[in-house]
């Protein structure tokens, strides 16, 4: 992997990515070492059909609120085209190549590229992987890379809504595997989520709770509602909760793939 950074050869765009990730975290390698806490990278799962700005804000939340872990970079992930293409008609039925086209502009207008990675390495396997595989062995590879390379001992972690956490009862399975951040909803039980961690006994301490405030950027947002508007044409409102390039891309994916017959 080292001769592959070196050189910067890459056979698959996952490989840029992970030299996107070993250079953000060599530029960060003095601050992370004298920090005492230890550094903490995020990731997040979904379809993504198309992302919006709530997805950016939950990591800053993150940023603001974790106080225990020295948080040095976060990862968006989109699902395989077969998961996005279940749960979407065409035309959103997005590829991988658009949607992370899409995130890419969202973090670039948010000033968070040092910070957010759209990640492809879910998307560019041969088929779905659900999200605690995607958590285990996404978050082995990268902790495998900083030990290896850069002689730095990370922590991994996993960042879902509540509303998650409730429909799949999941937390004890990704507390198992690494740290799980759940972002509260208003509109949740909470006192649900809280009660299932207390049941936790030897993985309590690797659940970790955040709690938007009123300074952050939490309107009730949604890819349905970014879908609705687009296709009434509200492209302002549509930029304004995602990004400035955000039509364009869109427009641009669904003429090519008109083109081609899709």
């Amino acid at each position: 992997m080292g001769n592959k950074f070196k050189s910067q050869k890459y056979l698959t765009l996952t490989d840029e990515i992970n030299y996107k990730i070993f250079t953000i975290l060599k530029s960060k390698k003095e601050e992370i070492t004298k920090n005492s806490k230890t550094p903490l990278i995020l990731i997040s799962t979904g379809a993504y059909c198309p992302p919006h700005k709530v997805h950016i804000q939950n990591f800053k939340i993150c940023k603001k609120q974790i106080k225990n872990h020295n948080l040095i970079l976060c990862l968006i992930s989109p699902s395989h085209d077969s998961y996005s293409s279940s749960k979407n008609s065409y035309p959103w039925n997005l590829p991988l190549k658009t949607r992370l086209n899409l995130l890419n502009s969202i973090i670039k207008e948010e000033n968070e590229e040092n910070f957010i990675i759209a990640d492809s390495w879910e998307g560019e396997k041969d088929g779905f992987i659900d999200f605690p595989n995607v958590f285990k062995y996404r978050g082995k590879e990268i902790k495998e890379m900083a030990k290896k390379i850069l002689k730095i001992d990370i922590d991994f972690g996993f960042v879902m809504g509540a509303d998650l956490v409730i429909r799949t009862h999941c937390m004890r399975i990704m507390s198992n595997i690494g740290i799980l951040v759940v972002v509260n909803r208003p509109d949740w039980d909470n006192e649900f989520v809280l009660k299932m961690k207390d049941q936790l006994k030897e993985n309590k301490d690797k659940v970790i709770f955040v709690y938007p405030d009123e300074s952050d950027f939490c309107d009730a947002m949604s890819s349905t509602k970014i879908r609705d508007l687009f296709m009434e044409k509200k492209f302002e409102d549509v930029m304004k909760y995602t990004s400035k390039e955000c039509v364009q891309i869109l427009e641009n994916d669904f003429n090519e793939r008109r083109n081609n017959g899709e």
